[in-house]
């Protein structure tokens, strides 16, 4: 890796699943459950199966995937682990969808109820979802109105913003959660064989062996080159999503808000022609037609 190479840190959320996903690195993902979840004593994750392993081959195919790493516990419990760096407007909704689908998969055919076992999500944020709250961790159960009654053993949801946390505190003082925050934001400061991580991160299990995924992972060229895919992919979707409403709100009227909308999403698509994404991958990432693609690129 050159000086002037881009260098990628765990916030590149194909990058995470690479680190986290992988059957060979399942000590570290219970590292980052345990951390994450602040679990100590018998209450720790020991061994845990991962539902849907990183392929880098499966990314080639379809780049526009949820890159999310879906894993179970011995106890039977299932965790939904996603990085999110982008502030989507349906995130919350689309993250709550996901995490049902993966607590109701857990039957088969006419198996009781009863089998059911808690599914856990965790929304990893590089943005701030709550600006009124100052918490790091927000996490929603399912309760009654007077908070007196928890279920707790259904779903329950964890939103962590990395960017809560305090960049200047000490890290000799912080706890292993926070840690754990701090290195997932700033893996990029350690990318480098060069850099030398902090004495109190490299003593928590697991973080100089993830340091060392993102330095491997910033040394290999096939993987470079699908982190800077993914990332070009997803400003792409934001310009798809945000250029046409932005114009057309501006107009103030409906026909104003259409057309603003259709010169934006062409702007868009050329855009993306240009930067060597396919025609294919464009119309599949909105949900389009050949047709409605072409009616757009010659409007």
């Amino acid at each position: 890796m050159s000086d002037s190479e881009k260098i990628f840190g765990l916030t590149n959320d194909f990058l995470f699943k690479a680190v986290f996903g992988q059957e060979s690195n399942k000590k570290l993902t219970i590292c980052l459950l345990n951390a994450l979840l602040k679990l100590e004593g018998l209450k720790q994750i020991k061994e845990i199966e991962i539902l849907n392993p990183f392929n880098v081959q499966n990314y080639k195919e379809d780049k526009l995937s949820i890159l999310d790493t879906r894993v179970k516990d011995a106890r039977g419990n299932s965790y939904n682990i996603e990085m999110q760096v982008r502030n989507e407007e349906d995130f919350v909704k689309r993250f709550s969808y996901y995490l049902s689908k993966l607590y109701s998969s857990q039957l088969q055919k006419n198996e009781s109820y009863n089998e059911l076992k808690p599914a856990i999500g965790i929304a990893i944020l590089g943005y701030d979802l709550f600006p009124k709250s100052n918490n790091i961790d927000e996490e929603f159960l399912f309760k009654n109105k007077e908070n007196s009654i928890i279920l707790d053993d259904i779903m329950i949801m964890h939103f962590i913003g990395l960017t809560k946390l305090a960049q200047d505190k000490p890290i000799k003082e912080m706890t292993r959660f926070e840690k754990w925050v701090f290195l997932l934001y700033n893996s990029k400061k350690y990318a480098s064989k060069d850099s030398k991580i902090p004495s109190e991160m490299e003593s928590e299990e697991g973080m100089a062996e993830v340091v060392n995924c993102v330095r491997k992972s910033n040394s290999d060229k096939e993987m470079r080159a699908r982190m800077e895919d993914r990332e070009n992919s997803l400003i792409y979707l934001s310009l798809i999503r945000g250029n046409g409403y932005k114009k057309g709100k501006k107009e103030g009227i409906e026909e104003g808000r259409k057309e603003g909308r259709k010169e934006g999403r062409k702007e868009a698509f050329v855009t993306m022609l240009s930067n060597g994404l396919s025609k294919e991958d464009i119309i599949k990432f909105n949900g389009i037609t050949e047709a409605e693609f072409d009616r757009i690129i010659n409007s």
